[in-house]
């Protein structure tokens, strides 16, 4: 009986592959976990150290000098000469009303002084006459006295004359009635003399008056002439006009807002960070924000200053925690930063701001 050699089963022999390669893929993962924990720890390290050393807020937005058009006088529109979304400089032209109401109060102006100029005139004129009038008064004060004294003189000589029989009775009341007569006009013309002195300080307050009248009648013309000057409305600072609200033809109030400027110049941010924020935030600390309308632009500023109460306190309603529940909130600081000058054109007040302060010591 023979056995066949090839009904025996053929040794095994083990495969090898398979064990380097399950041990490379291992060495793989562990170097990429190794990398993946680098990069997180070093990601993480430098998150916590920039943490530590600057305070962030998106609650921001830019805020600038945004000057309302108001007329002084109220009148009929003439002309528009600006647009919505121009550019205009300080004291540029921007509306005109129709003058005719105005220039006729300035030519009744000019009409009042120029009849209380004429006043004056006359008044000046009247104290001239006065004391020409009190100086002929005054002379014939001393032409009376010299009268009166001559016949007072007479008097007494013809009284001793008549003792010694010289004259007779009858010349002697003449000459005591020429007395009589030349010391009444004495007094009469001494009481034209103070009534000339009087109409002299009568006159004097007359001109101060008349003086006075062409005074105000010059203010009320300048007044005039300022009211009319407000026929024109000019742009109080230079900006860009914004919400224009008027039409030619349109009647206007005086203190209407008509349009309003923003100003292109002097924009600052209001940033408002949590209370719990702003412990060692002070003044002059540099600052770096974006802005949503330039995404990816970094701008530079500083700490200008910091409010000195929470944005609710100046609510229209603030609350009042000592009625109600208490439900503890974290109230916003307001911070005002300062920009740098050279980035003013890229801002636009209202425009949303995220803010980087830096608070290292």
């Amino acid at each position: 009986m023979s056995t066949s050699s090839s009904a025996l089963p053929a040794p095994s022999v083990p495969d090898t592959s398979a064990a380097p390669s399950a041990a490379s893929g291992r060495s793989i993962a562990t170097v990429v976990v190794a990398i993946v924990v680098a990069v997180a720890a070093f990601f993480g390290v430098r998150h916590f150290l920039f943490v530590q050393a600057h305070e962030e807020t998106d609650d921001a937005q830019v805020e600038g000098d945004v000057s309302p058009v108001l007329p002084r006088v109220p009148g009929y529109v003439a002309q528009v000469l600006v647009k919505d979304n121009q550019r205009v400089q300080a004291g540029q032209p921007l509306v005109t009303l129709d003058p005719h109401e105005l220039d006729l109060r300035v030519a009744a102006a000019a009409a009042a002084q120029r009849t209380a100029e004429a006043a004056t005139r006359t008044a000046e004129a009247a104290l001239a006459n006065a004391v020409a009038a009190e100086a002929v008064a005054r002379a014939n004060v001393v032409t009376a006295q010299v009268t009166r004294a001559k016949a007072a003189a007479d008097l007494a000589r013809d009284e001793n004359l008549f003792k010694n029989n010289a004259i007779s009775a009858s010349q002697l009341a003449d000459t005591k009635a020429a007395a009589d007569e030349s010391a009444a006009r004495y007094l009469a013309s001494r009481r034209q003399a103070e009534a000339a002195e009087a109409q002299i300080v009568s006159g004097r307050a007359q001109v101060d008056a008349a003086h006075a009248q062409v005074d105000q009648r010059k203010t009320d013309l300048d007044y005039a002439q300022l009211q009319r000057s407000y026929a024109t409305v000019t742009a109080p600072i230079a900006g860009i006009v914004s919400h224009k609200d008027l039409e030619p033809g349109q009647f206007i109030q005086a203190g209407q807002t008509l349009l309003s400027i923003a100003a292109d110049q002097g924009a600052w941010i209001v940033a408002n960070f949590k209370e719990t924020q702003i412990a060692r935030m002070h003044d002059g600390q540099p600052v770096e924000f974006t802005l949503d309308s330039y995404p990816g632009v970094h701008f530079q500023g500083r700490v200008e200053s910091i409010a000195g109460a929470t944005g609710a306190r100046f609510a229209l309603l603030p609350p009042d925690n000592a009625s109600g529940n208490f439900v503890k909130v974290t109230q916003r600081v307001p911070v005002r930063i300062a920009v740098d000058p050279s980035n003013h054109q890229a801002l636009r007040p209202g425009v949303s701001a995220d803010v980087t302060v830096s608070v290292r010591e």
